[in-house]
């Protein structure tokens, strides 16, 4: 084969590589011009569906850091909203840092969670908690108490059934400050109420979660009602537009979680978007491992939070 008919073929591979580029730069780039929240209206989703009319729900708690991760995270708990008629509670932890910008941030991720038909709790009105970060709980004890107390307050109120959390291990210090008040505040409750264990999701936004268990496949349509709440988050998307990118951050989901939840070696799973949790069990104060091994739930599988159970108790529990 002669030089010149090698490179030929070198460029007819570089130039279909380039055009599969160009054409995700060009869908990313259309997605500047739908229009970013809050809407003047709240968006109301269709009721329709047979997730919307179960006579006694299981009840999920998101506990959001931040306006806008209920959006981003909360895949799997919109999973169980609309397969199963599980009820949904997003807490927002804090309103941000920024005390100029929380009226906003207040009234986008009411907005948004309108859009996902996820109830909305403030954890500390009018503008949320400060200083969530785990050096608060060892520096400022009293003031920790005070938010501990109050977190367990509307865990009394909700009894969830499972809590979703960021991980320990998320980066941002607001992140790993709430997985610490979440521990706090549930393993208080579950102690106080002798109630029965629960699942504890744990989220992974900024840094990836070591050793996950769980991938839960999405379909485009799921993704989709997920981008319309994400975007009345108008005042972050125009500051980092998270909505432009979650695709992306989805799709290389599922090349990691099908070996790293699925097994080292395995083939990857042919659909396009996923997210990536770890389940374990909060039993009183204690947190509790979830057996060896890892579930992959693919798109169009229907669950429920009863399944999800099932997959993950601890033998004896």
């Amino acid at each position: 084969m002669s030089d010149n008919s090698t490179k030929k073929a070198w460029n007819e591979r570089y130039e279909s590589w380039l055009n599969f580029l160009s054409q995700i730069i060009k869908a990313v780039e259309a997605g500047r011009a739908i229009p970013l929240g809050p809407a003047p209206e709240l968006l109301t989703p269709p009721s329709e569906g047979p997730g919307m009319a179960s006579p006694a729900p299981a009840k999920i708690v998101f506990c959001a850091p931040h306006p806008d991760d209920e959006s981003i995270s909360g895949s799997l708990a919109l999973r169980l909203l609309r397969e199963s008629g599980a009820s949904v509670t997003s807490i927002a932890v804090t309103l941000g840092r920024d005390k100029s910008q929380q009226a906003r941030r207040l009234r986008e991720v009411q907005s948004a969670c309108h859009a996902l038909a996820f109830k909305f709790v403030l954890a500390h009105p009018p503008g949320g908690f400060d200083e969530v970060a785990k050096e608060s709980r060892r520096e400022h004890p009293a003031e920790w108490r005070v938010k501990v107390d109050a977190l367990r307050e509307i865990f009394d109120a909700e009894r969830p059934d499972a809590v979703m959390a960021p991980h320990a291990d998320d980066f941002n210090t607001t992140h790993v400050g709430t997985h610490q008040l979440v521990l706090d505040a549930l393993g208080e409750h579950l102690e106080r109420s002798h109630r029965a264990p629960v699942l504890f999701i744990e989220t992974e936004t900024w840094h990836q979660i070591e050793k996950p268990n769980l991938m839960v496949g999405l379909a485009p349509e799921l993704v989709a009602a997920q981008l319309v709440a994400i975007a009345e988050h108008g005042g972050e998307m125009r500051r980092n537009p998270f909505h432009l990118l979650h695709p992306a951050r989805l799709m290389d989901n599922v090349r990691r979680g099908s070996e790293v939840v699925g097994g080292q070696g395995v083939a990857g799973r042919k659909y396009a978007f996923a997210e990536i949790y770890n389940v374990a069990l909060m039993k009183g104060r204690e947190r509790l491992p979830a057996p060896p091994g890892g579930c992959i739930i693919d798109p169009y599988q229907t669950i429920s939070l009863a399944w999800l159970k099932e997959q993950f108790w601890p033998q004896g529990v």
